[in-house]
């Protein structure tokens, strides 16, 4: 192996480093693509040195990241699982202020809209504990959600047997228009991934919004 190649082994091996979590099949596809791109560039350079042409590329840790954000959006968007979203929006988090942002307004969204799915589930098994309860006077002003053994002094239940259809509507409402703000920002990730990544070979293609 002359030690062109030897700069470039070693250059895919630390992006392979960072594509961790991806299928094994995917990373191939990925080290290949890029080595064909490399070969390429280095054909096509008025100079042959390729550790100016790999840093052309940019990190190795920075290519391996917009691979792995193309990929977790990708599954994000077909699968539309909460989790998978969540999971992605967690990853996306670690890599700007405006990631941890959408993760914060989609957990606060999807533990508003299961509260109110599981109160309406629990209901008919205890309809006396379980409500939406409230409780005001001079000293004290409470709002809250969830299961008791009964009312205590100067609390009382605000929908009664409304729970039911309130928070099915609500709660699963609440959880679609999550997931859909979701699904929008992490669309909007990808096309700025995408132009990001627009010098390197495009292995995935994030789905158009739909």
């Amino acid at each position: 192996m002359t030690p062109v190649d030897e700069n470039i082994e070693q250059y895919l091996k630390r992006v392979r480093s960072g594509l961790r979590g991806l299928p094994d099949e995917d990373v191939t596809d990925i080290l290949n693509e890029l080595r064909t791109h490399i070969s390429e560039r280095m054909e096509s350079a008025s100079s042959a040195d390729v550790e100016v042409v790999l840093q052309s590329f940019g990190k190795p840790e920075e290519i391996a990241a917009l691979y792995v954000s193309e990929s977790l959006i990708e599954r994000a968007v077909s699968s539309r699982s909460p989790w998978t979203i969540l999971r992605t929006l967690f990853h996306w988090s670690t890599l700007s202020v405006m990631g941890f942002v959408v993760l914060t307004v989609c957990l606060i969204g999807y533990a508003f809209g299961v509260s109110f799915f599981i109160a309406a589930v629990a209901k008919p098994f205890n309809p006396h504990g379980v409500g939406l309860w409230y409780r005001h006077d001079p000293l004290d002003f409470s709002l809250h959600l969830g299961g008791f053994t009964g009312p205590s002094g100067g609390e009382r239940e605000l929908l009664g047997w409304w729970l039911v259809p309130v928070g099915f509507s609500l709660g699963g409402g609440t959880i679609l228009l999550t997931t859909r703000f979701a699904l929008w920002s992490l669309q909007r990730l990808g096309r700025s991934r995408q132009t990001s990544v627009s010098s390197l070979p495009s292995v995935r293609q994030a789905p158009a919004g739909r």
